[in-house]
Parts: structure tokens; C-alpha cells; sequence
């Protein structure tokens, strides 16, 4: 349950994030959480009330030993606005509308193509404006655009940090200029984890860690409601920890990086060089060619029997267990959630579970509950970017020029 951070915020944020954290709640209950006194509590609610920002949602149903009348439930109206939430990534560049609650009311999402990546930021332009067009709402409606990058953002949100070159086209400077809203930008992953937190509150502590397997690898940490950041943006950049030391050499320099074991890209590497070499791989029932191999087709195969598939399916699933366990070891979490489409697989799902389960015999049997495997979508990373904006501008109310 949401506990406010003490005098690290204003009343009006404190409030609005309890609202968030607990969808239906009455002013005592907000007084409680937030150590805000109860006039305070009453007057803020009032404010946001006549704004058409929150409304009264009838009397609680619980028992209340207290006499006199039944409190009354407040909660945010989640159509008062609206979000833009953008994630562009070697698989797709997706963008969507969602309201305050993150339900998806228009999305696009275009595949990946190198021209794509070339003229990432005039796509973005150019898409976003079709979809804000067809979308029918106001503009004064939009609280700002999030955007979930495929990297890590220089302190002064100019910059997009990455080893990819793909993206060195994209200017978020240039955004801000064709649109008259504010923008943010931050690690996808990162949003990702704060999607949770946000607009999943009734099976999201306050405190856990979000680790994310796709092309690449990151673990997001949440900390009392927010994101842990470190003193450098190499925080939560899990595929890069070592766990074989004689592995294979990963782009970062280092050789036995969990990203050259178990990252989508590096599966794909390997399902590639089994479809030109080994003659009874059943991936070539399943692809037409080499390049136009996915994740599906590898957990297809998977399925299927396929023994070079299994092994290496099962190396990797090893390699993250072992990792998944030592997070819960190390920074004992409320939860961990597991995401990225591999997982979609529910197979592997079982042989993940089991192979955590077989790490952490050596504490109560209870630690395992904290390990949640969540499905994964297309869509996942934009909603996490709305997640981003609908904390940064409207909850925290930070204006474009903050």
C-alpha cells in the first residue's frame, strides 16, 4: 500500500498519488497514508473536485466500528486527460493515447525497418501527429508525450545514451518543437517498471524490481514508489553481469555477459546459425530464411522437440534463474516481475519458475511468492512512456520548462 514520502513532495502530489496507488479511498484513509492533517486532506480534495479532477465514488462498504455516517470514496476521473506515450525499438516504433489509468483509447504500431531507424525522429513526428489528428481529442486535453527509449538519457534530456548507432538520428529537441507539449524521456525499461507501480496498483508494491528480457536486458528498481537511479545511468543494466566468465565476447568487451546467453538478440544469433548449419533443425519448417526468424518461431521449436533449440533454451533460462535469484538475495524485494515475450512461452515459464525455485531452497519457502511472471505485449514499453508522463506532468505537475 502507497505511503507517502515525507517532505519530499507537495500536499496536492502526496494526494494524487495515494488516489493512484488506491483507486477508491476515502479522506481519512488519505490522511492516514500521506501524513497530511485531515483539514488539509479535506480542503485538497475539494480543490481537485471543482477542477473535474476526482470524484466522490459513494460510501465504503467495510465495517466501520466509528459512528455516524459511512465515509465516502474518492477517485481520480480517469478521462479528465490524456497521455502520448512513444517506444521505438528494433522490433517496432509504437505510439498511443492512453487516459490518466492507462487504457489504450488509439495506438499505431509500425515494424521495424532500417529506413525506420535512419529517420526515427521525422517518423515519430510524422506518425504522432496523424494519431493525435484521429484521435478526435482536444489538444489542451494532452498532459504531455512520454517517451521509453532504447538506452538512457543525458542529465539534461538532449541526448539519447546508446552503443546502438541505429538511432543516432533521433533529437528529441526536434519533438518538442513540432509539438506544443511537454516531453520527457527515459530508459524503456525504466518506464516499464513505473507502468506497474502506476497503473497496476492493487498487484504492485511499493517496493520491487521489474526485469525485462527482450533484445537487450535491464532490471528497473523501484524504491518506495520510485525509480532507484544510482549515481550513473548504468544502474539496473543487468545483461551486462557477468555469469560465465569464458563465455562468449559481448559488444560491451567483456565475455560471459548474461545478454550473450539469454537476450533475444543473441538467441536470434544463435537460432540463425543453427538454420544454416544443422539440417535438422526444425526452424526451417518454420521460417522461410535465416533473417526472418523470431522469438515465436524459437519457443515454436522449443515446443516442438527441437534438441539444439532446448539446449540452448535451457542454458539461458539456467543463466536467468540463477540472476533472478541472486536480485531477490541481494535486494530483497516485495516482488519480482519477470517480463519479455520469451516468457509468453508457457513451457519456459514453468522451467524459469522451477530453476528460481531450486536457487533459493536454502530460504522459506514463502520467498518464492515473490516472483511474478508477467505477459508481455508490442505495446507494453508506449504504456509505460504514458505511465512516465502522467507521473512526471500530472501528478508531479512538473511544467516543460522545469
Amino acid at each position: 500500500m502507497y505511503k507517502a514520502k515525507k517532505n519530499k513532495t507537495s500536499n496536492r502530489t502526496r494526494i494524487l498519488e495515494c488516489l493512484f496507488r488506491n483507486p477508491t479511498i476515502s479522506r481519512t484513509e488519505i490522511a492516514d497514508l500521506t501524513d497530511i492533517t485531515p483539514a488539509t486532506v479535506t480542503t485538497t480534495v475539494t480543490q481537485l473536485i471543482s477542477e473535474g479532477i476526482v470524484q466522490e465514488a459513494g460510501e465504503s462498504n467495510a465495517e466501520d466500528s466509528t459512528p455516524g455516517r459511512r465515509k465516502i470514496l474518492i477517485e481520480i476521473i480517469p478521462d479528465y486527460a490524456y497521455s502520448i506515450g512513444i517506444e521505438f525499438t528494433q522490433k517496432a516504433l509504437v505510439l498511443c493515447i492512453t487516459n490518466l489509468k492507462g487504457t489504450v483509447i488509439t495506438k499505431n504500431i509500425v515494424p521495424f525497418t532500417e529506413d525506420l531507424a535512419k529517420n526515427i525522429t521525422t517518423e515519430i513526428i510524422t506518425r504522432l501527429g496523424q494519431l493525435i489528428a484521429a484521435s478526435d481529442i482536444s489538444t489542451n486535453k494532452f498532459i504531455g508525450i512520454g517517451i521509453a527509449v532504447p538506452g538512457h538519457m543525458d542529465s539534461d534530456q538532449k541526448m539519447m545514451i546508446s552503443n546502438n548507432r541505429l538511432w543516432g538520428s533521433f533529437s528529441p529537441d526536434m519533438i518538442r518543437e513540432a509539438f506544443d507539449l511537454p516531453v520527457v524521456l527515459e530508459n524503456n525499461v525504466r518506464c516499464m517498471g513505473l507502468s506497474q507501480y502506476l497503473f497496476n496498483p492493487a498487484t504492485t508494491p511499493d517496493n520491487f524490481s521489474f526485469f525485462h528480457v527482450g533484445l537487450g536486458m535491464h532490471c528497473a528498481i523501484i524504491v518506495e514508489g520510485e525509480l532507484f537511479s544510482g549515481n550513473t545511468y548504468i544502474s539496473g543494466e543487468i545483461g551486462h553481469t557477468i555469469v560465465d566468465a569464458d563465455g562468449r565476447r559481448c559488444e560491451c568487451g567483456k565475455h560471459g555477459c548474461l545478454q550473450t546467453i539469454a537476450s533475444e538478440n543473441w538467441l536470434l544469433k544463435i537460432a540463425g546459425m543453427l538454420y544454416e548449419n544443422d539440417s535438422a533443425s526444425l526452424l526451417k519448417t518454420l521460417a522461410a530464411s535465416k533473417n526472418s526468424i523470431t522469438i515465436d518461431h524459437i519457443t515454436t521449436a522449443y515446443e516442438m522437440g527441437d534438441a539444439a533449440i532446448h539446449g540452448y533454451i535451457s542454458e539461458a533460462l539456467k543463466a536467468l534463474g540463477i540472476t533472478a535469484s541472486n536480485i531477490a538475495i541481494l535486494t530483497s524485494p516485495e516482488k519480482i516481475l519477470l517480463h519479455g515475450q520469451l516468457f509468453n512461452n508457457k513451457e519456459i515459464r514453468r522451467e524459469l519458475m522451477d530453476l528460481i525455485q531450486r536457487q533459493l531452497l536454502f530460504v522459506d519457502s514463502s520467498y518464492n511468492n515473490i516472483f511474478e511472471i508477467l505477459p508481455c505485449s508490442t505495446i507494453d514499453g508506449a504504456i509505460g512512456a504514458n505511465a512516465l508522463s502522467v507521473m512526471h506532468f500530472f501528478i508531479h505537475g512538473i511544467s516543460a520548462e522545469s
